[in-house]
Formats: C-alpha cells, structure tokens, sequence
C-alpha cells in the first residue's frame, strides 16, 4: 500500500455487513474473493462513495492505485496439526 494512499483495505473471515468503515477509512472484502472478485468488490464500494474509476484498476480520493492484500488460503493452526499427531 502506498505511504498516502487514504483507504486501507482488509480481507474479512466474517461476514461483510458494513464494507465501508469511515471512521476506519478501510473497505473490508471477503477474503474468500479471488483477485478478480475482490477488485469488482472494491471498485463498487469506491463508486458508492462517488469516488471516481479509472478503466482498469481501482484509485482512492487522492488518486493513489489501491493494492488489495493477496488472499491467503485457509490453514490450519498448530493446536489442529497437533492433535492430528503431525
């Protein structure tokens, strides 16, 4: 994410009721969404908040390129791989 960039995005496990966060400045996705999706996603929230798109790609309010965090598969954690006897 760029150092100016006034909108952070963030992947959600839970249910996205409220993409929006003013308060937080932060659009949360689903982290499920692949890079496709997560991009419709955030260009949708950024149009509803008449920010402005370009063609390709999503901008925030001052124009910087938002970067959506890469989606990271679900994995197990350690009390899970234990209990398994790994």
């Amino acid at each position: 994410m760029g150092v100016d960039m006034c909108v952070r995005i963030q992947r959600s496990l839970t249910n996205v009721t409220e993409p929006w966060s003013p308060r937080e400045r932060t659009i949360r996705i689903p982290a499920t969404l692949d890079a496709d999706r997560a991009l419709i996603a955030v260009r949708a929230v950024l149009h509803e908040l008449a920010v402005p798109q370009p063609q390709f790609g999503a901008v925030c309010w001052c124009g910087d390129t938002v970067e959506i965090p890469a989606r990271v598969p679900f994995q197990r954690r350690a009390s899970e791989v234990m209990a398994r006897g790994a």
